[in-house]
């Protein structure tokens, strides 16, 4: 590009143009959420959470089969295994 001079300019510089600088950053202040709509972001936080685990580790249906829980063992039985380490 050429400036007023007639000399070339250097590269990126754009030579005279009319834009101007970007205004600088004006720092950001975070306005802290009242006591009444923090707790309410908390529970509704809290809603999703319990809502996402339960579809993730709630029991799972397939074919209208449902599996059944392991009962646990006697209490004797368990002392027999560990008295004698079975």
């Amino acid at each position: 590009m050429w400036n007023n001079n007639g000399q070339i300019a250097p590269p990126g510089t754009g030579g005279t143009s009319s834009i101007p600088p970007p205004p600088a950053a004006q720092p950001s202040y975070t306005v802290l959420p009242s006591p009444a709509e923090a707790e309410a972001r908390l529970e509704e936080k809290a809603r999703k959470w319990m809502q996402l685990n339960s579809k993730r580790y709630g029991d799972k249906r397939k074919f209208g089969f449902v599996e059944t829980q392991k009962e646990d063992m006697p209490p004797e039985h368990v002392r027999k295994i560990i008295r004698f380490g079975m």
